[in-house]
């Protein structure tokens, strides 16, 4: 049967569906809060670790006993370049939009604004999810490897609290002691970092492990998520709070947010989590690590080139035939977790185990 349209007939267009998944960015906005933009591609990072040295005892005729600094390390790093693009043809205007009534009275010239609006949204979203894969990646992976077509380049941050649990101690397996490793992890951060640790973020497999622990169990004080029942509760952002820990002294967080994986295999491209099932991630939530952001360049219309120092860079142009609007974004970003080793990751079981 043919989809035709009646004209004479009363007809009503229910509000359009769009389907489409949220931004989630959880890690760039809890640990990645110290927010720089710079005048140049290049980030220069000043890495400083101090010690725990004490003012050592002297004798008071011989004067005091100098005390050298730890020194620091220039970092540099190459912000890597976020280009998202769209194109608007001429011909595409003069169809009706979605949502738009079948006789809506809207021009190609209105259509075009509303257009640019949504690609606009469309296009920032996706700079915005891979500013969320760069900061799961500086710290699940401790470095970031930048790959697309013509580009490949490895940012890494030398992180070494981090551990791979052998077999025979992996969680799930008899006699493990998951409170011990949660423990001896949070002092290691502590002793090395530094800092002091008050999240844990468990995968999907690495969280089935730890609630089936009956020492976990009994120690898992759920009571800040008491709501008429004991239950895990949904919290902004895809973070689900799962309990607290007294000894240590952790919050269980759980992050489900995906990300697709269309470089592996671009026929076959994969849905992946942004922390991997089998990894467990202990964070402060007060680490104020850098979000950086190198300058975006472009020419003008004058053939002048122009330089911001910004976040994002909108730019649109006109190209002619065909006749077509081009809309574009522009962002360097590069989170750094700038204090070293304040924080560990540890990969506690295998990645497809049950």
């Amino acid at each position: 049967m043919a989809n035709e349209v009646k004209i004479y007939d009363p007809r009503y267009l229910a509000e359009v569906v769009r389907q489409a998944p949220p931004v989630h960015t959880f890690m760039r906005d809890t640990f990645f809060t110290n927010r720089k933009t710079y005048p140049t591609e290049w980030v220069d990072i000043d890495m400083l670790k101090g010690d725990r040295r004490m003012a050592p005892f002297v004798n008071p005729r011989a004067g005091g006993k100098n005390l050298p600094g730890a020194g620091y390390e220039t970092k540099s790093w190459k912000a890597p370049l976020v280009n998202p693009s769209d194109v608007t043809y001429a011909d595409q205007l003069m169809k009706r939009m979605p949502g738009e009534t079948l006789y809506g009275g809207m021009t190609p010239a209105q259509r075009a604004a509303k257009k640019l609006m949504e690609d606009y949204q469309r296009i920032n979203d996706a700079v915005t999810r891979r500013e969320e894969w760069m900061c799961a990646r500086a710290m699940v992976d401790g470095k970031i490897i930048v790959k697309g077509e013509g580009v490949y380049a490895e940012i890494d941050f030398l992180h070494t609290n981090r551990v791979k649990l052998a077999a025979a101690k992996q969680w799930g397996k008899s006699g493990v002691k998951i409170l011990d490793d949660l423990d001896a992890w949070e002092e290691m951060v502590r002793v090395n970092g530094f800092a002091n640790v008050d999240m844990a973020i468990m995968g999907k497999t690495a969280l089935k492990k730890f609630l089936e622990d009956e020492k976990v169990q009994k120690a898992l004080d759920n009571r800040r998520i008491e709501m008429g029942l004991i239950h895990p509760k949904d919290l902004p952002n895809g973070v689900k709070y799962i309990g607290h820990l007294n000894s240590p002294n952790l919050d269980i967080y759980t992050y489900s947010e995906v990300f697709l994986d269309d470089w592996t295999d671009p026929e076959n491209p994969t849905i992946q989590p942004l922390v991997p099932g089998n990894v467990v991630m202990l964070a402060s939530s007060s680490a104020n690590y850098v979000m950086a952001h190198g300058q975006c360049s472009y020419i003008d219309e004058a053939e002048n080139w122009v330089t911001a120092e910004t976040e994002r860079l909108m730019r649109s142009y006109v190209l002619r035939n065909p006749d077509r609007r081009m809309l574009e974004v522009q962002s360097r970003p590069l989170p750094i977790p700038d204090k070293v080793d304040s924080w560990f990751v540890a990969e506690v079981c295998d990645e497809d185990a049950a």
